[in-house]
């Protein structure tokens, strides 16, 4: 049965490789014309398929993926800030451009490529998940640093576009699950290895990198482990984690004090013993009491709490790295109406830039790696390919950029063309205009004013 898979793999994989060797571009003597000879390496530590650049084993695989759960799932502030990255462009739509390189109108072909894309990724009839699913797991790889998907394919049998190929999903291979990540001499991924559940049993598979999608976050080197951007947050996480246990402890043993008895020399034991039980009772229940005779002195010892380091200050300090260890840091200013409402614009607006960052790291991926190679099975030849592109993440404030522009056209730094005009469409999620509508609806030019008076 385990065979039959397999070979049923190879044989996908083959047929992959055939049909994107055919494409022009392609081909094995363009490729090595268009690369040139290629002589280093990247000089990625990887030894027996294990990737061995990180020092801290905490952040080295297996453990990492151990590391980064507890930390996203056990961490209100790392929670926060992983859905503080991931919901803003969770809300972003989506969109695939057929464009010329010149940004004129996309030849029909190329248009009608990027409508096949737009079936495959957004109509819901053709995928085994909705866009919005696949982008909400795809944005792990910020927090694990890579995410692997495997490009299931199928072949339509119904519709205008049947007989041709296409996604049927994009399946998840959890980083934990990849065992191996193979390299070639000049340090390019060439495959990994996967333990797969099969029955009772564990099997390893092959997984090429023509089949894979593979996200990674600060790639170094080639690195296809990247960097997981709560790895610079690790040391605060950790110290915080301890000061709260330091915390806990502090309130438990010292928040009410040590009972304690006093009691006169020459006590007999039996009253030494039930003196020791019900101190014991006294902390062990709320509604413990204890009685005395005059010569008797029970309380609770001061254990000198007032006077200890209350670790509630190194909390909220390692708590604010946290945010500020993603660009985060506005969402760590005061809440009690003091806080610098400028400060705050300026830091989640440079957020937002990182974010569309994000954006684009995940469109390239999509514009690399997925979409060129499915238009090669389907449409050979393309003068170009379609583009997966992401609308801008995070508010504009209209009121803003209008006034800024009005500022700078009055001073004369600025003047009104196409390119302007289309920027600040871009910038407010505008359609583009084209330069005949443009001409067409600039103002006629004043006539200038006729000199009073005759010829001196």
């Amino acid at each position: 049965m385990t065979s039959n898979v397999f070979d049923i793999q190879r044989a996908a994989v083959d047929e992959l490789e055939r049909r994107e060797l055919s494409h022009p571009d392609n081909n094995e003597t363009t490729r090595r014309a268009r690369k040139g000879p290629e002589i280093g390496s990247t000089g990625l530590k990887v030894f027996g398929g294990v990737v061995t650049e990180e020092h801290n084993t905490s952040w080295q695989p297996p453990e990492l993926y151990t590391t980064v759960d507890k930390m996203r799932k056990g961490d209100a502030t790392v929670a926060s800030i992983l859905l503080a990255i991931t919901l803003p462009i969770l809300a972003t739509e989506a969109h695939v451009e057929a464009k010329a390189p010149d940004g004129s109108a996309a030849d029909p072909i190329v248009e009608e490529a990027a409508e096949f894309i737009r079936y495959n990724l957004f109509s819901g009839e053709v995928m085994t998940r909705d866009f919005l699913s696949l982008l909400r797991e795809t944005m792990l790889f910020l927090a694990y640093g890579h995410y692997p998907f495997e490009k299931v394919f199928q072949k339509l049998t119904t519709g205008q576009y049947s007989g041709m190929m296409s996604w049927r999903k994009l399946a998840p291979r959890h980083p934990r699950t990849i065992t191996e990540w193979h390299t070639d001499r000049f340090g390019d991924l060439q495959r990994v290895r996967q333990q797969v559940q099969e029955s009772e049993n564990l099997v390893d598979a092959m997984i090429p990198i023509k089949k894979l999608l593979l996200f990674t976050n600060q790639p170094e080197a080639g690195n296809p482990l990247g960097v997981s951007a709560l790895r610079p947050a690790f040391k605060h996480w950790k110290y915080k984690d301890g000061f709260y246990a330091v915390q806990a402890i502090a309130i438990e043993r010292q928040g009410a004090g040590v009972p304690y008895a006093k009691y006169p020399a020459g006590t007999p034991d039996p009253e030494k013993d039930k003196a020791e039980e019900m101190l014991q009772n006294i902390q062990a229940h709320e509604q413990s009491y204890f009685t005395y005779e005059d010569d008797w002195e029970v309380g609770f010892m001061d254990m000198g709490s007032a006077s200890i380091l209350d670790p509630g200050t190194a909390i909220e300090h390692h708590d604010s790295q946290l945010a500020k260890s993603v660009l985060a840091g506005f969402m760590q200013l005061p809440q009690d109406g003091k806080g610098s409402f400028a400060l705050s614009s300026d830091q989640s607006g440079f957020f937002n830039h990182a974010l569309n960052e994000v954006t684009r790291t995940v469109a390239s991926v999509w514009n690399t790696d997925a979409i060129p190679q499915l238009l090669d099975m389907n449409f050979p030849n393309l003068p170009a390919y379609p583009k997966l592109k992401f609308d801008r993440v995070g508010h504009i404030s209209i009121d803003k950029i209008l006034e800024h522009i009005a500022r700078l056209a009055e001073k004369g730094v600025l003047t009104s063309d196409i390119d302007l005009e289309n920027r600040v469409r871009d910038m407010l999620n505008y359609p583009p205009v084209s330069e005949e509508d443009f001409e067409e609806a600039r103002p006629e030019p004043e006539p200038e004013p006729e000199p009073v008076g005759g010829d001196e």
